[in-house]
């Protein structure tokens, strides 16, 4: 994990707030898709380690709302749903449904930092990002904005 649990939550105290939006639980899903498909965008799986981030970050940010077994089985729908249908068509599908929510923003955030809890963001997975946000009618700029406010160091 590229940061401590320390660091992790005073840093979701500081967007946790962004994050109190109408459909709260079907965003946290969905963007637990998002930040699921920028982790494996590296090697295509999710290893040990980076799911045990996972885990903690979609708790810390979660507060409660998506429990921890809830956590390991929604990773592992997700795992199935990119297996089947393929990453990439899943990113657009993940962005379609945050537009659909109209939660582009706070969504990509709960990704974004879910992924940077993971072992940092590198260019896959802010490429994977990018076009989660393209196919959630974000801006290149916006969604770079938002990598940045996670502490991902990679645009």
């Amino acid at each position: 994990m590229s940061k401590s649990i320390a660091e992790l939550e005073k840093h979701a105290e500081e967007i946790k707030k962004d994050l109190n939006v109408p459909k709260q639980t079907e965003v946290f899903q969905i963007a637990t898709e998002a930040g699921y498909l920028a982790a494996i965008a590296g090697d295509g799986k999710l290893d040990e380690e980076e799911q045990n981030a996972l885990v903690k970050a979609i708790e810390i940010l979660s507060k409660g709302v998506v429990l921890e077994w809830e956590v390991e089985s929604l990773l592992d729908a997700c795992a199935e749903r990119a297996k089947a249908e393929g990453a990439d068509k899943r990113a657009d599908g993940v962005g379609a449904k945050l537009k659909g929510l109209d939660q582009a923003e706070s969504g990509l955030l709960f990704a974004a930092f879910v992924a940077e809890a993971s072992g940092g963001i590198d260019k896959k997975e802010s490429a994977v990002l990018h076009n989660i946000g393209k196919a959630a009618g974000l801006a290149k700029n916006k969604v770079s904005a938002i990598l940045k406010r996670v502490g991902a160091t990679v645009d």
